[in-house]
């Protein structure tokens, strides 16, 4: 049996003026909006960030039904709950050609039986991006005082480089199995083959989850924001994942294959974590109630601009001339 979540009254904007909770129909063309929401998982795996799932669309004007099968986009997932986005270019031109200018339309998305109801909401905001996980995987070599070790090596106490706080003891190592293969390019980790952005950078390959930011030009770039399809892709060839999640004192630069990335930032996913128990208690309620030195990030995220284009050139010009794409970018 299918679940139905409901989003109930999305205000139209018939001027090409949007606001909050509106979508922008400009005069019958749609511009920048997406339907978004939250569900529950029923099954023993949850969604995996990227993942597709198919659903149905149906969008009542007041008189007339048109429906649209189309694929959700998880943007987020927990050991019970995840997130969901459907975009405006998702849609066929029935959605945005539609002429209603009153508030009490709905927009039904109709899930598998497997996803429960969830909270669902229309918003007229740009997209927004959530970054999830900073975290290795295992084989992922890191350097500490006594040299490069698999991450799967490491233990609380060990001692690693920054690039500028010196050495710092890690505080927890967080764990975390995915078991659900990989069978779309979106929701693979991210491999960075050695020498991608030149000599010995890195000088194995370094394979990362897609947030995971790499360390350039005093900013950090998601790894996912760097993918070419040559020398940095999305790597679907494994199924049983394994992801290491370094937490230190202060979110730090680290070295991981003489490559320059970051550290485990906390969120709100940490307690989605296997061993989220073995998390010293003091620092757990401190990253919980957002007070933790650990939070503040140590440089600015970009996914664009200047340092973001460079960093694609400087990966462009290490790329084998004759290489092929080994996965969708």
């Amino acid at each position: 049996m299918a679940n139905t979540t409901n989003i109930s009254n999305i205000a139209i904007d018939t001027n090409g003026v949007a606001g909050d909770n509106i979508i922008d129909v400009n005069e019958g063309n749609a511009s920048g909006f997406k339907i978004t929401g939250s569900g529950n998982y029923a099954g023993n795996t949850p969604p995996f960030i990227g993942q597709e799932i198919l659903v149905t669309v149906e969008w009542f004007d007041g008189t007339n039904i048109f429906s649209q099968d189309i694929k959700a986009l998880v943007t987020s997932s927990g050991k019970n709950n995840f997130t969901w986005e459907i975009s405006e270019n998702s849609f066929s031109s029935t959605f945005p050609t539609l002429k209603i200018g009153s508030s009490n339309h709905t927009v039904q998305v109709i899930f598998p039986s497997k996803i429960q109801d969830g909270t669902p909401s229309g918003t007229a905001s740009s997209p927004s991006i959530a970054f999830e996980y900073a975290c290795f995987l295992r084989g992922t070599r890191v350097l500490t005082r006594h040299g490069y070790c698999p991450v799967e090596e490491l233990a609380v106490g060990d001692e690693v480089r920054t690039l500028s706080g010196g050495w710092q003891p890690l505080r927890w190592i967080g764990r975390q199995r995915i078991t659900t293969p990989f069978g779309l390019a979106k929701g693979a980790p991210v491999r960075i083959t050695a020498g991608a952005f030149g000599p010995a950078l890195p000088e194995r390959d370094v394979c990362v989850s897609q947030d995971h930011a790499v360390f350039f030009r005093n900013q950090l770039i998601p790894a996912r924001f760097l993918v070419n399809g040559v020398t940095v892709f999305h790597d679907t060839s494994i199924d049983n994942i394994e992801y290491f999640h370094l937490l230190l004192d202060r979110h730090a630069v680290i070295f991981s294959e003489g490559l320059a990335t970051e550290s485990y930032v906390p969120c709100e996913n940490i307690d989605w974590f296997d061993n989220t128990a073995e998390c010293p208690q003091a620092l757990l309620n401190a990253i919980r109630a957002g007070t933790a030195e650990c939070l503040l990030e140590c440089y600015p995220r970009k996914t664009t601009g200047p340092a973001v284009e460079a960093a694609r050139a400087l990966l462009a010009r290490f790329a084998p001339a004759d290489a092929k794409n080994r996965a969708v970018g």
